[in-house]
């Protein structure tokens, strides 16, 4: 990255341009953190600047807003957003005084940015971002931010989540009564900060503050549903409170699952090394409920949510198509909501007696890879839930399952699903069974034959098969 900002150094002294580092890096910098990408201001000209570069350099320079003069170099792996001093003033502290936030509100001057410690730090800071960053509060740089881009409202919550600092109790209020300038937006950008908030391990604290604050109830407003929806005396609160509750559960369990499966914690640990799947697990667990309003009854004086699991996957795959996430995200999220009771269905039948092998086979089908992220889920809908009637000892018994499960996926299901299948299609033609979508069920069934262990090789498959015809 030094070496491609001394030549856009180079290039703006030939070109006679004035350009800053601003915002996010100035304040990592100061912080101690190594800035992944750069944000540079330029006086004036900023995409002829852009292009300029691209051919130079050589890049790929994108433009992104045309009217502002915003564009983004990509080079060598590395983006730098360039941009014209904000509403074309004419001067880096005017430039400054429109930002959103104070400790973005900071400026170094490229060449002084490159001469590092050795030229001092010589910051720009016309609005206190320095002192502010020193007491870690998050502050308005002025009044009219957030009507000027109010989705200011959403990124003042994401910077708590990735600083750790505490909001201005005015920019809290001003954002509760501007929420619905959260409208504007697209739903794209909207999205971006939504998923850098659930990324962080603050993600239950973040969205508890943004239920509190009203902004939870304008970007997802189908969660508030279940405010008020009384449940089982298993639960000792509302469908809406218990869903907050399993977000809290789950960052708690993502930052020590050996504590909640004491058998399983590399294997757990392992899981959830991926961003990607704590992400998915902390929208699994805010949502997980969000079908119970929507199949509320009453049965012989008792309450149930019969399908509340499939319902609540359709209801948040419509929610996040709104949103704009990825199909990707949509499948995995919603994989975790429409699955979410299978653990206990199999706690029950465990009480019994072991689970058979066929459960596990249908149930490491289901979910693939993500099996254990169905237990961690499971897990926390069991932590949030501390009604009367819950049945003793629930959270040792899904440990205990999952145990269980993940031996038999181990030593038994996942060897026979990476092998040849004992019987294919043209098997089943040439036993005289005419094509359609009954193989699916027949050789889905020999399979849970096999790892029943009743039938072992070829030979035994066609006998099973021809007592399966009959």
């Amino acid at each position: 990255m030094h070496a491609i900002l001394k030549k856009i150094d180079e290039q703006a002294q030939v070109m006679g341009r004035q350009v800053y580092v601003v915002g996010g890096a100035v304040r990592d910098r100061l912080l101690g953190r190594q800035a992944l990408d750069i944000d540079l201001a330029i006086d004036r000209h900023a995409l002829v600047f852009g292009h300029h570069l691209a051919r130079t350099l050589p890049g790929r320079f994108i433009v992104l807003d045309e009217g502002e003069e915003v564009g983004r170099l990509v080079c060598q792996g590395h983006v730098i957003d360039l941009a014209i001093f904000k509403d074309k003033t004419t001067g880096i502290e005017d430039d400054l005084r429109k930002r959103d936030f104070t400790m973005n509100a900071m400026a170094v001057s490229l060449k002084q940015w490159l001469m590092g410690s050795q030229g001092g730090d010589g910051i720009i800071d016309p609005c206190g971002g320095r002192a502010d960053l020193a007491q870690q509060i998050i502050r308005l740089v002025y009044d009219k931010a957030l009507e000027d881009d109010p989705l200011r409202i959403l990124r003042g919550f994401r910077l708590q989540a990735t600083t750790g600092f505490r909001l201005d109790p005015a920019f809290v209020e001003l954002a509760k009564e501007q929420k619905r300038l959260l409208a504007r937006p697209a739903a794209e950008r909207i999205n971006t900060e939504l998923q850098l908030i659930f990324d962080s391990p603050r993600a239950s604290r973040i969205v508890q503050a943004m239920a509190e604050s009203d902004i939870l109830a304008q970007v997802c407003p189908e969660i508030m549903s279940g405010m008020g929806v009384e449940q089982p005396a298993s639960h000792h609160l509302d469908v809406f409170a218990h869903n907050l509750a399993a977000l809290q559960a789950i960052d708690d369990i993502i930052s020590q699952p050996g504590h909640y499966f004491p058998d399983s914690e590399a294997i757990l640990a392992a899981y959830l090394d991926s961003g990607k799947r704590r992400r998915w697990l902390r929208w699994a667990a805010l949502f997980h409920d969000l079908g119970k309003p929507h199949t509320l009854a009453t049965k012989k004086g008792r309450i149930t949510f019969y399908q509340h699991d499939l319902v609540g996957a359709r209801l948040f795959t419509q929610m996040a198509k709104r949103l704009r996430f990825t199909n990707f995200d949509i499948h995995k999220v919603s994989l975790f909501i429409s699955q979410h009771m299978r653990p206990f269905h199999l706690c029950n039948i465990m009480r019994q007696g072991p689970v058979s092998a066929k459960a596990c086979l249908r149930l490491a089908k289901s979910l693939g890879d993500e099996l254990p992220g169905l237990f961690l889920l499971a897990m926390a809908d069991s932590l949030a839930g501390q009604g009367e009637l819950k049945p003793q000892d629930m959270e040792k018994e899904l440990a205990s399952l999952f145990s269980q499960v993940h031996r038999q996926v181990e030593d038994h299901i996942a060897p026979l699903l990476a092998g040849p299948p004992l019987l294919n299609g043209h098997d089943l033609i040439g036993a005289g069974l005419a094509a359609g979508p009954s193989f699916k069920k027949i050789l889905n069934a020999l399979q849970q034959a096999q790892v029943a262990g009743e039938v072992e090789d070829r030979a035994a498959a066609f006998e099973w098969l021809k007592a399966y015809k009959q």
